[in-house]
């Protein structure tokens, strides 16, 4: 599925999942309401200052309004430079759990 089909579908859950029209949605992003519905609609495509802003209006994470759940394995969302975080940290965790393990068995 495309980012940006992701992206609507996930945006229209999260407004109705709080409750918000198209327009209460464009009034807590102090925009009007037809941009929202153009952006709903795949008309227009917002910019990442403004994701923010629906983010933020929608008390959620930006990385959710891009989460695919209907994907068949866990599979990234393509951000350059992400999947080396990801490793990073997954490699941080496995090794403090490595760490907590040992200090449980030898202590």
């Amino acid at each position: 599925m495309e980012l940006n089909r992701i992206f609507i579908l996930n945006l229209k859950k999260w407004r109705k999942t709080r409750g918000f029209s198209q327009k209460k949605l464009a009034e807590k992003c102090k925009t009007g309401h037809s941009y929202i519905r153009q952006i709903e609609s795949g008309n227009r495509c917002p910019s990442f200052a403004f994701i923010g802003k629906i983010a933020e209006a929608l008390q959620i994470e930006p990385y959710q309004l891009f989460y695919n759940e209907t994907a068949k394995s866990v599979k990234p969302v393509y951000i350059k430079g992400l999947e080396i975080v990801q490793k990073k940290l997954l490699e941080s965790v496995s090794s403090e759990i490595k760490g907590a393990f040992s200090e449980l068995k030898n202590g």
